[in-house]
């Protein structure tokens, strides 16, 4: 019983020599340093989702082809089924791209938006470590 409270008693106490993690106040990027980073950020989204589009489509026409080779053609349908798993894994592939298209896209909206400096940072007079986006609309006449 004394060790049980002995120990709860050092757990207890040393709660107070722990240091939390302390966050760092962000800094203000220029709209210029934010447009390259998501133009970046576009263009590695960009080339994934074609390596991964291209990789998909190879990979179903390679085991359509595998399965072609297993016997359709000369009329032994012994094993068929041979490419069918890589066909699969293409189509997966293939369908898996279409998020990285999709993020591409929006990240390339977000660095025309920064470019065309159509956000624009509000900071408020009671606090400082309180900022609010807002996003104008340009109307082209």
């Amino acid at each position: 019983m004394k060790l049980i409270f002995s120990s709860l008693f050092l757990i207890f106490f040393s709660f107070q020599m722990i240091q939390s993690q302390v966050i760092e106040p962000t800094t203000d990027k220029s709209s210029q340093e934010l447009f390259d980073f998501y133009l970046l950020k576009q263009r590695k989204n960009k080339t994934t989702a074609w390596v991964m589009l291209g990789a998909g489509i190879g990979m179903t026409i390679a085991g359509i082809g595998i399965n072609m080779s297993g016997g359709i053609l000369d009329g032994d349908s012994t094993n068929n089924d041979k490419g069918l798993w890589l066909s699969y894994l293409g189509g997966a592939t293939t369908i898996a791209s279409v998020p990285f298209f999709i993020s591409s896209g929006k990240n390339k909206r977000k660095a025309k938006m920064y470019l065309n400096n159509s956000i624009s940072k509000i900071n408020f007079s009671q606090n400082r470590n309180f900022n609010c986006w807002s996003v104008s609309l340009i109307v082209p006449l």
